[in-house]
């Protein structure tokens, strides 16, 4: 962890300050242009217990990670039995996010891209985003892990999961602190803080708190770090909770730049005989860390040599090179403090080789991370822009029929309490053989094309526009038959009202709509069939004109 980061507790995830994602509406979200499809649009109650558990490890890797991988697997198996393909792969994303946390941000990332490169489920892309901004973020590439952090705020709504949406935002208001210059994360702070008390999770809120202090202190703002770290005890107090290592560190540096040296040493001192968990890898040792600074400060640099020695045991044992390098660091200034200028020389000229084979470590490992998501996202978008393709009209735009069927087959199967009301329109243009014989079938052609244009435009923000084929098109509006049958009517007059000179002189087009209700009984070939019937009553009827359901306005203009 960089000296950015000292101190801190990084989440896998992040929120920014403002534009929070809202749900789509199921009738009007076009999901061709969407990151991903939603496969589960909401958590059902036989989720519950899952996503109960889901809550434990995002806490948990907070707390103490004791337990916590085998939680994870059961978590896995339980979801698996169940067919819950979201659950299974959060449960993995769990055991990601703990490998950040454990010196194995690579190989949480590469679980992370595997989830992220096979994945229809916004929620678990989101998780996976965030793990992989997490590993990012531990490698030292902060302007890559702050963009992943908000892929992974962008992709949740407000339906997902509350411990997943408090995690994510912790982490993106550290982010963009420490990552954009000029930038400000207090708001953001205090969105992650209202979103963790309304889960009500002790860990997740002391989490928050101890950022928010970390950042207002790397600021200089000390008297607002003062009282976030006061919060923090509060909290921790109120619920019986011991700080982890990381938030002891945090106290203790405030406490020390405050004034209150001997109570930061009795703190730390506290945490290194056991009292606190080591919930990032670095936590002890920058604990210790702190605690030569302390000595150091103090005049006892005899006390600071020896804290900063046994931080350099620690990170030997554990592979923790950043810290222990900073430790070499903080040893030349104590040699040169006793006047031991060749022993200053030496740890600095130490510190200095580390220190850059480590970044060179660091920035290859980072570079194969970033290299392996960018293709993931190619390879995405390429398949996007397939899909695209394949569910539209070429010559309109607007959706084909195959989109159609399967857009009406999920409406048709969400109870009518989730999706609200809603009403299908099938037109049918009059008299289009005219069209084709009197002006040339690239006239015919134009008119479709524009159709393009004039259905989105007339159907309103709220309608999709489908090509069903020839000259036929279908509407889907999530509204009731009444309503459906005055859009429609007001559809119908602008398509008479249109200046079709740009296309062809003297060319003047109509429409005949059939237009009805979902009903309870519905499937995709029964709804048509009556939309089809009322279409062509309106044919019989002398075109131009709108036949709805008998109990939606009827059949007059």
């Amino acid at each position: 962890m960089t000296r950015a980061t000292q101190g801190r507790e990084v989440p896998s995830g992040g929120v920014a300050g403002g534009g929070y994602p809202r749900p789509a509406n199921l009738v009007t979200a076009d999901l061709t242009t969407t990151d991903l499809a939603t496969t589960d649009l909401a958590t059902t109650a036989d989720d519950a217990d899952l996503e109960a558990e889901l809550a434990v490890l995002v806490s948990g890797a907070y707390d103490r990670h004791d337990g916590l991988l085998e939680r994870a697997d059961q978590l896995a198996a339980r979801a698996s039995a169940r067919g819950r393909d979201r659950y299974v792969a959060l449960a993995e994303l769990a055991r990601a996010d703990l490998y950040n946390r454990t010196r194995r941000a690579p190989e949480g990332a590469r679980i992370a891209q595997t989830l992220l490169r096979s994945t229809t489920d916004n929620v678990v892309a989101a998780r996976a985003h965030a793990v992989i901004s997490g590993a990012l973020w531990r490698l030292g590439e902060t302007g890559e892990s702050a963009d992943h952090a908000e892929k992974a705020v962008r992709l949740l709504t407000d339906n997902d999961p509350l411990c997943l949406r408090v995690d994510h935002a912790i982490v993106l208001a550290t982010q963009v602190h420490g990552y954009r210059l000029g930038g400000t994360s207090v708001d953001g702070f205090r969105y992650a803080h209202d979103l963790a008390e309304k889960l009500g999770d002790p860990s997740l809120i002391v989490a928050n708190l101890n950022n928010w202090a970390w950042v207002q202190y790397d600021r200089g703002e000390l008297a607002d770090a003062v009282e976030l770290v006061q919060r923090m005890r509060r909290v921790a107090d109120h619920t019986g909770r011991q700080l982890n290592a990381s938030c002891v560190d945090t106290l203790a540096r405030i406490l020390l730049e405050s004034g209150d040296a001997e109570q930061a040493t009795t703190v730390i001192l506290r945490a290194l005989d056991g009292f606190a968990a080591e919930t990032e890898s670095d936590g002890i040792p920058g604990c210790l860390l702190t605690l030569a600074e302390i000595r150091r400060r103090g005049g006892d640099l005899d006390g600071a040599i020896s804290s900063l020695t046994a931080c350099r045991d620690v990170c030997a044992q554990n592979k923790l090179a950043e810290i222990g390098a900073r430790a070499l660091h903080e040893l030349a200034r104590c040699y040169a403090a006793v006047g031991d200028y060749r022993s200053a020389y030496e740890h600095m000229v130490s510190f200095h080789g580390e220190w850059t084979q480590l970044r060179s470590q660091q920035s290859e490992v980072a570079a194969s991370v970033v290299q392996a998501v960018f293709d993931i996202e190619e390879a995405r978008r390429r398949s996007r822009e397939y899909q695209r393709l394949a569910e539209r009209d070429p010559l309109t735009g607007l959706w084909n029929r195959r989109k159609c069927e399967q857009h009406l087959a999920a409406l048709l199967a969400t109870p009518v309490a989730v999706r609200g009301p809603v009403s299908v329109a099938i037109l049918d243009l009059d008299h289009f053989k005219q069209i084709n014989d009197r002006f040339s079938h690239s006239v015919g052609d134009a008119v479709l094309a524009a159709m393009g244009q004039v259905l989105p435009e007339t159907a309103g923000p709220d309608g999709l526009a489908v090509r069903l084929g020839g000259e036929e098109f279908l509407l889907i509006l999530p509204l009731d038959g009444a309503a459906a049958r005055d859009h429609c009517e007001r559809v119908r007059r602008g398509i008479a009202a249109y200046d079709w000179s740009a296309v062809c002189l003297d060319l003047h087009v109509t429409t005949s709509v059939g237009v009805t209700e979902i009903g309870p009984d519905d499937d995709y070939a029964s709804l048509l069939r009556r939309a089809d019937e009322y279409l062509y009553r309106a044919k019989r009827l002398g075109r131009d004109l709108v036949v709805a359901d008998s109990g939606a306005g009827g059949t007059d203009r």
